[in-house]
Parts: C-alpha cells; sequence; structure tokens
C-alpha cells in the first residue's frame, strides 16, 4: 500500500535478490538486463488492528451553541450541537482479514484448479465447521508467510491445531455415521502441512487418508462433494504410491467403478486415465523384484499387463481424438522477453484448459508405461497399435507416432506452456497440474535447451516459480524407470 512505512519502493524481484533496483515502471530494467522476470512493484495490504487506529479529538468537532439573533419574539432560540462521528486517520482492514487470506487462496491456480469443486464449498461454509476450520487454517498461513505477515501465519497455525483437535473425535470412532466427511478437512491440513514443507505431518495426513477411505469403501463417495473430494484424493495417493513404488489398493477394480456407478457420465476423462495409471505403481513394485531376482514367469505376467493398459490407454486416445475433433492446432509464436529461447519452434493451441490437461496426463501416463514396457524389452521391439482408417489431422502426436519417452516429453512441454498462458483465469479441474511436467523434466533436463525453457515457464508465475530448483520437494521425485531414449 502506497504510504507504509518500512516497505522498500524497489520490485520484489530485486529486494528478493537483495540489490539495489531502479524503480522504473511497469517492469524493473535491471530485472530485464539481467534475465529475471520482474515480480513488479504491488504491495501486500497492510492490515491495522481497529484498536490502535488514532482517531481525532472528539471537542473540535463539536458545534458551538450560538447566541440567536434578535428576533420579534422573546422566546429564546436554543441550538443544538450537531455531533458528528470522527474518521479514522487509516481504514481498518480487520473486518476483511479472512476474506483477504481466501482470495489469495484461490489465486493459487494449482490448489484451486486440483480441489474443484470441494475446496470452494468448503471455504464457503457449506460442509461443516471442521472443513471451514481447516480452510482458513491454510488461506491465513499462505498469506501470512507469501506477504510476511506474522501475526497472520500465527493465526493460521492455531487454526491448524485447532482443526487437528477437532478430527480427534470423529477418528476416535470411524464407524460413527457421517466419518466419510472428514476427507475434506484432513486433505485441506495435507495441503498446509505441505505448504509448511512438514514431511513428518504430511505422512501422517496421508496415512489418515489411506485409513479414512478403507475404513469407508468406495460407496461413501458417490455423491458431491465427497466424490470429487475423493477423485482429488486418488489423485494425491497414486503420485505418493508411484514415488514409493508399492503397490495401492486402489487399482482395485471397485475403487475404479463404484464411486461414479450412480452417474458414469458424471466420470471425468482425467480420471478414466487414473483408472490406467493407478495400476503403474503395482508393475513398479513387480519390476524392482525383477531386478532382485530372475523370475521368467513374473516377467511374462508384468509384460502382459503392461502391454494390456498400453492398449486401454491407446482406445482412450482414440476416442479422445474422434470426441475432439479440431481441439488443437498449432502457430509459431513471436520470441517473448520472459521466456527463455524456446526449445521448439511451433506452439499448441487448445480448444479449452481442460482438454490441455487431458492431453498432458495421457503423455505422463503413457511415459511410464513405455518405460516398462522397454526395460522390460528391447526398445527396438516398438508397441504398435492399430491405426483408424481415416484417422483426423492433428499436431499433437498419435499412439503410433511415439518412437521415444523424449517425444510425449517435448509434447507435454508444448501442453504446460498453453496451460501456463491463462492458469490464473481458469476453473477447470486439473488433478494434476505439475506432475506431467515433472515427467518431462527426468527426461530433458540433460539437454539445456528444454532445461532452460521449462525453468522459463515456471518462474512466468510466482505459484510455480522454482519449482524446477528444488522449492518443491516432489518435483524431482518422479523419475521413470531408466529406459533407452
Amino acid at each position: 500500500m502506497v504510504g507504509v512505512p518500512g516497505l522498500s519502493k524497489g520490485c520484489h524481484t530485486c529486494k528478493k535478490r537483495k540489490i539495489k533496483c531502479d524503480e522504473s515502471k511497469p517492469i524493473c530494467q535491471r530485472c530485464q538486463t539481467s534475465g529475471y522476470v520482474c515480480a513488479g512493484y504491488a504491495h501486500p495490504p497492510h492490515f491495522v488492528h481497529a484498536s490502535t487506529v488514532p482517531f481525532t479529538s472528539m471537542e473540535d468537532d463539536v458545534t458551538t451553541p450560538k447566541k440567536p439573533k434578535d428576533s420579534t419574539s422573546a422566546t429564546p432560540v436554543t441550538v443544538v450541537p450537531r455531533m458528528r462521528t470522527p474518521a479514522p486517520n487509516e481504514l481498518s482492514l480487520v473486518a476483511f482479514k479472512a476474506d483477504f487470506c481466501l482470495s489469495f487462496l484461490f489465486d493459487n491456480f494449482v490448489w484451486r484448479t486440483y480441489g474443484t469443486p470441494w475446496l470452494q464449498t468448503a471455504a464457503a461454509g457449506k460442509l461443516d465447521s471442521l472443513a471451514l476450520e481447516a480452510c482458513q487454517a491454510l488461506s491465513w498461513a499462505h498469506f501470512g508467510v507469501t506477504h510476511h505477515q506474522r501475526d497472520i501465519l500465527v493465526e493460521g497455525s492455531v487454526r491448524y491445531g485447532n482443526a487437528l483437535k477437532g478430527l480427534i473425535p470423529g477418528l476416535s470412532d470411524p464407524m460413527r455415521p457421517g466419518v466419510e466427511a472428514l476427507i475434506v478437512p484432513v486433505m485441506i491440513m495435507l495441503m498446509h502441512a505441505s505448504f509448511q514443507e512438514d514431511r513428518a505431518a504430511s505422512v501422517a495426513h496421508l496415512k489418515g487418508l489411506m485409513t479414512l477411505l478403507l475404513v469407508c469403501g468406495p460407496e461413501k463417495f458417490q455423491r458431491e462433494p465427497l466424490r470429487s473430494a475423493f477423485e482429488s484424493c486418488r489423485a494425491t495417493l497414486v503420485t505418493t504410491a508411484l514415488i514409493s513404488r508399492q503397490r495401492s489398493f486402489l487399482e482395485e477394480g471397485r475403487w475404479c467403478s463404484i464411486p461414479w456407478a450412480l452417474d458414469p457420465a458424471s466420470k471425468s476423462q482425467q480420471n478414466h486415465l487414473v483408472d490406467i495409471l493407478v495400476t503403474v505403481p503395482g508393475f513398479l513394485e513387480d519390476d524392482a523384484r525383477l531386478r532382485q531376482i530372475e523370475d521368467p514367469e513374473l516377467k511374462q505376467s508384468l509384460l502382459y499387463k503392461v502391454k494390456a493398459q498400453l492398449e486401454n490407454l491407446y482406445s482412450w486416445r482414440w476416442a479422445w481424438d474422434a470426441a475432439n475433433p479440431a481441439a488443437v492446432w498449432e502457430v509459431y509464436p513471436s520470441s517473448s522477453p520472459a521466456i527463455a529461447s524456446r526449445a521448439v519452434e511451433r506452439s499448441l493451441h487448445f480448444s479449452n484448459q481442460l482438454l490441455a490437461s487431458e492431453i498432458s496426463l495421457y503423455n505422463a501416463v503413457l511415459m511410464w508405461l513405455l518405460g516398462l514396457l522397454w526395460r522390460l524389452e528391447p526398445p527396438a521391439a516398438l508397441f504398435i497399435t492399430p491405426v483408424p482408417r481415416t484417422p483426423l489431422r492433428t499436431p499433437i502426436l498419435r499412439p503410433h507416432q511415439v518412437h521415444s519417452l523424449r517425444d510425449p516429453a517435448i509434447e507435454i512441454c508444448l501442453t504446460f506452456e498453453f496451460q501456463m498462458r491463462d492458469a490464473s483465469h481458469s476453473r477447470d479441474s486439473a488433478l494434476f497440474f505439475l506432475f506431467p511436467l515433472g515427467l518431462a523434466w527426468t527426461v530433458l533436463e540433460s539437454e539445456p535447451a528444454f532445461r532452460d525453457w521449462i525453468r522459463s515457464m515456471l518462474d512466468q508465475s510466482s505459484v510455480t516459480g522454482g519449482y524446477a530448483i528444488g522449492r518443491n520437494a516432489w518435483f524431482g521425485n518422479y523419475y521413470i524407470p531408466k529406459v533407452f531414449q
């Protein structure tokens, strides 16, 4: 805020780098010359407690009674003083603090698209008080850390503690009716622990989610908003299983069908892809066993399962083409000073963000399955799917056009570039926003042009800035099986 004492007038990037800013507008020339993305000059709102706001003296504002003028009447006239409420020197925003924090929470498009619509429902207080308390704890902590507001951060921590206490009665009796609703506050507290980089708390919340799902069963998550909460939870748990390379109960058929049994048409294309992805952690566990003990029977069984899932994935891809004709096209953009030299000339455009999320996730699943297949069999033994007689023209790769893991990795980068163009305004669901790019990074990070391009795309936004250089503990943990590329 203009006029707030103690705040530097330099841009946020120069302050973070601890160098003097030239304060040129709209962007700092020093940042532009050095190749950094200027984060601008906007300052966070400055909250002032009403109890400390100085008020002017009321005595100066009281109208003094005046002597009446001469009148033909002998009756004296009394002038009643008019009392005016004094205005504070500075507007207090304390009453709006919660609204500011929640609004800032949903500026984080990674969280917002991951939590659509259950996170918004919880923030509006339409679930229960515990979900609202957990959401406020996350929003206050996020705002406090980002804007260096210690009092708000402390209050967020207090709310987080209150939410943890509120979980105890529910978790102490997991068989009580309605216990499935705890999935929402537990997931929000997992987001809070991850943001605070509290690994112990994150692991505890992940175990709590798995226990809750197993106790309740898939039947408890057939109606909104718990079904969408389950979808986000499943995405988180399968990512964790991929990192740990351990089989998950979510690969069982009932977890891939029952939550949507009342309304099969409501199952999104992303969730159809997750049905395939949930089988991969089990494949990785079997592959790890094969690395230690030679077992021809296990190898053949694993090969059969991997190829069967590839068939399912390719069928999904051909159906996507048929359902979305002309949904994606390519252009050749001019260079942007905010983006490093692009590693490829062309750029992809999609009809909407949702379709881009689907293709990005498809390529991520494809990389896992092909990585496993080519580790078990020579890369020359390409797995070719039948091609439709009259395939539509499209700038994105068809199954039979992929000959290395580098191909889908590049397409993920092109898709992510499109997603970042309008990410701050997107309201579509994106269960996996950064996960596919994490896979692409593992394949392309050895090539400087792609490495710089990925970093520059991430650094376009403060939400994703720094992910490629270790700010996020999960980004570099998506390593796929080492195969010929």
